[in-house]
């Protein structure tokens, strides 16, 4: 009787704990499952897809596995189309993608207004300079054109040059010219001024000029320097759309093919950085960068047109990783490390801060300009 009396109020308490064990297993099962839901909920919400059309010059960055990866990181896909930076300015449509990321401020601008964007991303930036090659550099620092200030970089007096230019003289015409001594007139060039970022920023060089050292800002601006800058871009014959092509050819056809272009520092540092056994500092035919003086930055501007592209800039903007994968391909950032210091570890010292610089048109008066210019090609 005694041993049933302990059973009874023993097997109770086990029942009741079976019980509650029961329920609080059901529970948590519920909880676990509802926190799983949630946190798949947040990864996906975390995840998104982001188009864009960019610069041909940023395609293989964006391209890069490292980027792809980086980007990821941060639950971010992104496809791009390339395009030439006045066309992207002139293709702007929200609906089909959710930013442009021209190569120039002026055009980047032009597509913020467009779509009333709250702000905009410079993630990365790059100064106009000539690629040319060693024996053009001294032809010209013996005519008091350049002058050399380092193994890889001379900087060149731009007025001067352009008087060259405008007076049609030939390359042969100057002292110490054995080296070139060609019948063909000492020209810069460019991309396309109708499609290219980088002739616009031409141009707004050439037009600074012209206009007396002054930025064009009016109509009798532009009445004044066109027939001056016209013929800079008429003379050259065939001109690419884009200004991956014409660097390819310098490297391919050297010097013959174009003595002097118009580029950006990017595409040489990147080159010299992807191929250090073309980089030779005592090499007397190799490439050299030449830093016209005064010169202009062309600033690579996101403008995001949705969220997603909102987050993309502030990831590009502001990532420590993706702002060294950006030195990679010769961009210079913001942050603590801003590029020529990490490239000069290398060998390739450029300067690492331009004083004589520019800000280009408006995007109102380059675009008068470059209008100007097409009509006088048909």
């Amino acid at each position: 009787m005694e041993v049933r009396k302990l059973l009874a109020p023993t097997l109770a308490l086990l029942l009741l704990g079976g019980v509650a064990g029961g329920i609080w297993y059901s529970n948590s099962r519920v909880v676990d499952e509802r926190t799983a839901q949630q946190t798949a909920k947040l990864e996906a919400a975390r995840q998104v897809s982001v188009r864009g059309l960019i610069g041909s010059e940023k395609e293989a960055y964006f391209a890069d596995p490292r980027v792809v990866k980086a980007l990821a990181a941060q639950g971010i896909t992104v496809s791009v189309e390339k395009a030439g930076s006045r066309a992207i300015a002139a293709r702007y449509d929200a609906s089909k993608y959710d930013f442009g990321f021209p190569s120039g401020a002026p055009a980047a601008a032009q597509l913020k207004a467009q779509a009333k964007a709250a702000a905009v991303f410079n993630p990365f930036y790059t100064p106009m300079v000539f690629a040319s090659w060693r024996p053009i550099a001294e032809i010209l620092v013996a005519n008091g054109i350049a002058e050399r200030q380092g193994d890889v970089y001379y900087v060149v007096d731009l007025p001067a040059l352009m008087a060259l230019v405008d007076k049609g003289t030939r390359w042969r015409e100057l002292k110490k010219s054995e080296a070139f001594a060609t019948s063909k007139a000492v020209l810069v060039n460019s991309t396309d001024v109708r499609t290219s970022n980088s002739a616009a920023m031409y141009l707004a060089l050439a037009s600074y000029l012209a206009n007396k050292q002054q930025i064009v800002q009016s109509q009798e601006d532009v009445d004044r320097v066109l027939p001056v800058v016209a013929p800079l871009f008429l003379r050259q014959g065939f001109q690419e759309q884009s200004s991956a092509g014409p660097f390819e050819d310098y490297l391919a056809l050297g010097m013959g093919k174009a003595p002097l272009l118009m580029a950006y520092e990017s595409q040489l540092i990147e080159f010299w950085l992807k191929h250090p056994d073309k980089f030779k500092s005592n090499d007397a035919g190799g490439m050299v960068v030449m830093y016209p003086k005064p010169t202009v930055y062309s600033k690579h501007v996101l403008v995001p047109y949705t969220p997603a592209g909102v987050r993309l800039g502030t990831v590009l903007e502001n990532d420590p990783v993706l702002r060294a994968l950006a030195h990679e391909y010769g961009y210079r950032t913001g942050g603590e490390q801003r590029g020529p210091e990490l490239w000069a570890q290398r060998g390739i010292a450029v300067p690492e801060v331009l004083v004589d610089v520019i800000d280009p048109p408006s995007y109102e008066w380059l675009e008068r300009m470059t209008v100007a210019i097409e009509a006088r090609f048909k």
